[in-house]
């Protein structure tokens, strides 16, 4: 008999609970999923995950920061592991984001982007070790600031660079069976859905594919537009609500309270037949004791229109 992994005991467990017939167990459509980056930098990882489970949430996606890192040993992984089994969650995702925006993939110096390859090969091995299916990735921030050496480029070098230096990693990341998921966000590139679907088809892969964030298409564009055009395409989901400012800009501010369109944002979801996570981005509020019990009772009412 195959091994039942500990996401299918999960999602077994949660599809039971939901009242599904035993032996015909069918994974929710959505699951209740956190980032890490709503808990202080300095929490150790065992304590967000009970905080986390304690909320109402079944999965957890991992920003390497002070509790993961590419310098994280084996027994300290194993520790986190163990953690969030004995927790009850899945880790729905690990992002290497901070180590890959100091040496981005689109730096136009090599070594730089050197640097950032080895952080996803890093981020590749811990992403399987704790059953994660998916790593974040953000494709390169154009940025033409005469001051930034490191990361200057413009829209064409970061295509052709982050292009360049993914390729080569797609083999490994099929090997892990680890999808690279890349996310949309407010860095001046892939400012389109039809751009961002030409981004990843051009991997001709799989295992590459959208880590989606509704909150930051809303400067730009509509998130249940790029939801119907990325399609299948999408493997993880972000959410955060935006409110537009009156002489243009705008904010993020906390869920259902700003400019998204949620009912066809769910609509776009269920459409497109998304399966999975969806997990509220937000920083941490050190003001706001109740801060991530309100982000579950948001998430639960979204969640609520599919």
């Amino acid at each position: 008999m195959a091994e039942v992994t500990r996401r299918q005991m999960l999602l077994a467990g949660a599809a039971a609970a939901a009242g599904a017939p035993i032996g015909q167990a069918q994974p929710p459509r959505f699951i209740k999923s956190i980032c890490s980056s709503v808990f202080a930098a300095d929490m150790p990882l065992a304590a967000a995950f009970r905080r986390a489970k304690d909320a109402g949430f079944d999965a957890f996606e991992i920003q390497m920061n002070k509790q993961l890192t590419p310098s994280t040993t084996p027994d300290e992984l194993r520790f986190i592991q163990d953690a969030a089994h004995s927790t009850g969650l899945m880790i729905a995702a690990v992002w290497p984001s901070g180590h890959l925006n100091r040496n981005p993939l689109n730096s136009p110096d090599p070594a730089v982007r050197a640097i950032g390859v080895s952080v996803i090969k890093r981020t590749l091995e811990f992403a399987s070790a704790l059953q994660a299916e998916e790593m974040l990735i953000v494709p390169g921030r154009v940025s033409l600031d005469p001051g930034d050496k490191r990361t200057r480029a413009g829209y064409k070098d970061t295509w052709d660079r982050v292009t360049a230096e993914l390729k080569p990693l797609v083999p490994l990341a099929e090997n892990a069976k680890i999808v690279f998921g890349l996310e949309n966000v407010v860095n001046k590139f892939l400012l389109s859905p039809l751009e961002a679907c030409s981004f990843i088809d051009q991997f001709q892969s799989p295992w590459v594919r959208s880590h989606f964030d509704v909150g930051n298409t809303m400067p730009f564009g509509y998130p249940q537009d790029w939801i119907l055009t990325l399609g299948s395409r999408i493997k993880r989901v972000h959410i955060k609500d935006f409110k537009a400012g009156k002489m243009g800009g705008g904010s993020f501010v906390p869920l259902t309270e700003g400019d998204v369109n949620w009912n066809e944002v769910m609509a776009a979801f269920v459409k497109v037949g998304y399966r999975g996570t969806i997990s509220p981005e937000y920083g941490h509020d050190a003001k706001d004791p109740d801060q991530l019990l309100k982000i579950s009772r948001g998430l639960d009412k979204i969640l609520a229109l599919a």
